[in-house]
């Protein structure tokens, strides 16, 4: 593995408080910072290691049952008002013409799970497939984000979503508090 910065971590069942006490140590000491999310309807936790190496990233690996992925992602389970429109959206992204940035697509506790790389595929690009699946059945949908972001990736969804190209990591509040040693 090359030298990461930042990287998604998964729990699949879901991490308990000792697993993720562990994985917290790991990072710790490894100089980095994690963010957690928990999906109990999803049965899954997700981490976002930022700072951490390819030391860490494989310390967590032999430690822990998380699977350690390379980069950051977005994991989201989209669950469809009509079951049929499930196994369609599926094939859209998980099938042989998926998005290039979709890693994995599953089914799970009803839903489609789709864990992605925003900096391969833009996050409306997966949305409107989606849509474009559940028209076909006249369906709606119910997304759930599973996954803790970077905020970079926070930062252009919002931009894209609001159609705000100034909307940028350095526009952020909270990030320029912290940055200038605000909320020390």
């Amino acid at each position: 593995m090359s030298t990461m910065s930042t990287f998604s971590l998964c729990f699949q069942p879901e991490a308990d408080d000792a697993l993720l006490a562990e994985a917290d140590a790991i990072v710790r000491r490894a100089g980095a910072r994690v963010a957690w999310q928990n999906s109990s309807a999803c049965k899954r936790t997700y981490g976002l290691v930022e700072g951490g190496d390819a030391a860490c990233a494989a310390a967590l690996r032999e430690a822990t049952r998380a699977a350690v992925l390379d980069r950051p992602v977005i994991a989201l389970a989209i669950f469809p008002s009509v079951a049929e429109a499930l196994p369609r959206i599926l094939d859209a992204l998980g099938g042989p013409g998926r998005p290039a940035g979709v890693l994995t697509c599953e089914s799970a506790q009803g839903a489609a799970i789709v864990e992605w790389d925003l900096d391969v595929t833009a996050y409306d690009v997966v949305l409107r497939l989606v849509d474009i699946e559940l028209d076909r059945f006249r369906a709606r949908r119910v997304s759930a984000l599973l996954s803790p972001l970077p905020l970079a990736w926070w930062a252009r969804i919002a931009a894209a979503g609001l159609h705000s190209p100034d909307i940028t990591v350095q526009r952020v509040l909270e990030e320029q508090l912290e940055v200038h040693g605000v909320l020390d």
